[in-house]
């Protein structure tokens, strides 16, 4: 016969329930270690994956910069002549491959900077000197200077006349300039611009320098109608890959400029004397 003591029944539902409990503690521990691993798995799979582009991001600049350096080493005539014929064949293409997987890829492209009607602009830092080349430009016309901030302007204007190489200096603020008394003229709002000032090109235009004071200036040079700014250089452009990483290098290669002190040493006495650098 079966038996009927009820402590038998407390003793197997107690059992029956200590086992729940216990099936569902280790339910829980297994979800806490499942979500923990989990966690864990991603935070290294995501530090993997940043390594991994950042070595990408790394040899993209590398190469970028490595197809720079070639393209310089290439004579000043043989890129003019690429950028009239439209191509540089393999001058303009770097491949580096190594070990499997490791693959990194240069493109170049080269243009000329300014040659064109169009405004021509530089970013010129406080206290430093731009020098636009004019070899070309026509004479007894102008040069439009213009400019945006609260930056001053010194400029230098340098060219030919009867066989005597000469400068005429422009100096302006900007519109509503409130600084220290400088002795500069006020620039006049122009062609969208807040500030600017016109150059006129007397004799043979040659050069003109342009100085930045107080703060950085992004300088636009607008050619008169009818005008070009002659080409400042060649400018370099090169787009370096390596996996989903992608790295631009722009250099900009012209000829040689005077220093910046250049117009600190030399002189005009006159408008009929030659430069010089005697102040007397």
């Amino acid at each position: 016969m079966l038996s009927k003591n009820p402590k038998s029944k407390d003793f197997l539902f107690q059992n029956s329930k200590q086992k729940g409990q216990t099936l569902v503690i280790v339910l829980f521990i297994m979800v806490v270690a499942l979500t923990i691993g989990v966690i864990i798995s991603n935070r290294f799979i995501k530090t993997l994956r940043d390594i991994s582009q950042s070595d990408s991001s790394s040899r993209a600049l590398a190469v970028a910069e490595a197809a720079i350096e070639n393209i310089l080493l290439v004579p000043q005539e043989t890129l003019e002549d690429y950028v009239n014929y439209g191509s540089c064949g393999e001058d303009c293409v770097l491949e580096i491959s190594k070990e499997p997987g490791y693959r990194a890829r240069a493109d170049v492209a080269l243009s000329f900077a300014g040659a064109s009607n169009d405004p021509y602009s530089i970013k010129i830092e406080e206290g430093s000197t731009y020098q636009l080349f004019l070899d070309g430009y026509g004479s007894g016309s102008v040069v439009n200077i213009c400019w945006d901030n609260n930056s001053s302007i010194y400029s230098s204007y340098i060219y030919e006349n009867a066989g005597l190489i000469s400068s005429k200096i422009y100096v302006f603020n900007p519109v509503g300039y409130s600084g220290e008394e400088n002795g500069f003229l006020e620039a006049t709002s122009l062609y969208g611009h807040t500030n600017c000032f016109l150059v006129d090109t007397v004799g043979i235009p040659k050069l003109l320098r342009v100085k930045a004071y107080n703060e950085d200036a992004l300088v636009y040079f607008i050619p008169a109608e009818g005008q070009s700014i002659p080409s400042q250089g060649i400018l370099i452009k090169s787009v370096g890959r390596s996996g989903d990483a992608v790295k631009v290098v722009e250099v900009l290669k012209t000829a040689g400029a005077a220093p910046e002190y250049f117009d600190y040493v030399l002189y005009q006495k006159s408008e009929d004397s030659p430069l010089s650098n005697r102040n007397n």
